[in-house]
């Protein structure tokens, strides 16, 4: 636990599992205050669950990635071979 004091001052406002603190001082294990202005703490669930869902994000995002640059190579080739299919009809037309 780091934080073995926390004294608030300001406005302070609380929603579940989440504090919205205008100014406070902490004071640390080891004796040390730090004073904090326009923070937001969240409860141990909740940051467990932030920090699931910035991985998951990372994952679907970096997955993203992978797949974002074999769509412009399937693209080329489909209008390459459209380009050819139309210049051999076109061709075979004309003769």
């Amino acid at each position: 636990m780091l934080v073995l004091t926390l004294l608030l001052s300001g406005a302070v406002r609380a929603e579940g599992e989440v504090l919205d603190v205008a100014y406070a001082t902490v004071t640390l294990q080891d004796g040390r205050t730090v004073a904090v202005s326009e923070g937001c703490w969240l409860s141990t669930s909740r940051c467990m669950d932030t920090a699931q869902e910035v991985r998951r994000l990372q994952s679907e995002n970096e997955a993203l990635r992978q797949h974002s640059g074999d769509v412009p190579l399937v693209k080329v080739l489909v209008a390459l071979a459209l380009g050819v299919g139309l210049g051999f009809t076109t061709a075979r037309l004309v003769r």
